[in-house]
């Protein structure tokens, strides 16, 4: 393999209803872009077991389950949602995979992982799972995890503009440069090592659930954030549309690598939570 200058490759692949990119630099553009292909094969892997709409997936079987009934899921599908569970923790119940089953009497986690196996338990009839708002940001881990087995260490991955996962930086940069916030008053981050993900009003409207009621979320316009995966950041982007200012506040202490912003309405300027990428506004 030739150990010349880096050099950057971009490409892009369709799934999971966005299309994601891939920037990487690496001195054999060959090697890299097989490396890169590698990953979007995982990605599409990931897909198959994380979707609800197919019976056959890890998901669609779960959602056919009664109440007390398990079901074997591969390990990705239970990582995933031990992630899930533990966020669900974090947010005080505020970030739900089993939203759907929101207006169901029995309150709480609705699934239980079995410690000794990849097995999901159903602890209530009725039971759905949505892995939409943390699905993307777990499949992007798993891609910047194959990568670093090719030997590919500076990487930008991206899910569409929602999700995005730093890995090192590009050639003499301090991370990669990314804008978000508001239109007019964007601020700057030079992301390395850390995700940064969003979630907003603007193009689905409100379609995010507030599991405590049942109802559309009536919390903030945007919100972002920032943690060391980007199963977690896309988590917590969600939750962060439902919660408080005070209640993001205490998850980010319950969180302390975690960052925050939101935007309360389409008017207002961002409001910084916590900051521990060390942005700035972009003006």
């Amino acid at each position: 393999m030739s150990k010349g200058k880096l050099q950057r490759l971009d490409l892009s692949h369709d799934a999971m209803t966005t299309t994601f990119s891939a920037a990487v630099f690496h001195s054999d553009p060959r090697y890299a872009g097989q490396a890169v292909r590698e990953a979007f094969a995982e990605l599409d892997r990931i897909e198959e077991r994380l979707t609800k709409f197919s019976d056959n997936s890890d998901i669609g079987r779960i959602n056919r389950l009664p109440a007390g009934e398990s079901v074997l899921v591969y390990p990705d599908t239970y990582d995933c949602l031990r992630v899930a569970l533990r966020m669900q923790r974090a947010t005080g119940g505020v970030f739900d995979v089993a939203y759907a089953s929101a207006r169901l009497p029995k309150p709480g986690p609705r699934i239980a992982l079995e410690p000794r196996r990849p097995a999901v338990r159903v602890l209530a009839d009725g039971t759905k799972l949505d892995l939409g708002a943390i699905g993307k940001g777990f499949a992007l881990d798993r891609m910047a995890a194959l990568l670093k087995e090719w030997g590919i260490r500076s990487a930008l991955l991206c899910a569409s503009t929602s999700s995005l996962l730093a890995m090192a930086p590009p050639p003499d940069e301090p991370g990669w440069r990314i804008s978000f916030g508001p239109d007019g008053a964007k601020r700057v981050a030079w992301l390395a090592n850390v995700s940064l993900s969003g979630s907003g009003t603007a193009v689905k409207g409100r379609h995010i659930y507030d599991p405590r009621t049942g109802k559309p979320a009536e919390g903030n316009h945007r919100a972002w954030a920032a943690a060391p995966t980007a199963a977690v950041s896309d988590a917590l982007s969600t939750a962060f549309m439902i919660l408080s200012e005070q209640e993001i506040r205490d998850c980010c202490r319950r969180l302390p690598k975690v960052s925050a912003f939101v935007q309360k309405t389409e008017a207002s300027p961002l409001t910084v939570i916590t900051d521990r990428l060390g942005s700035r506004d972009s003006r």
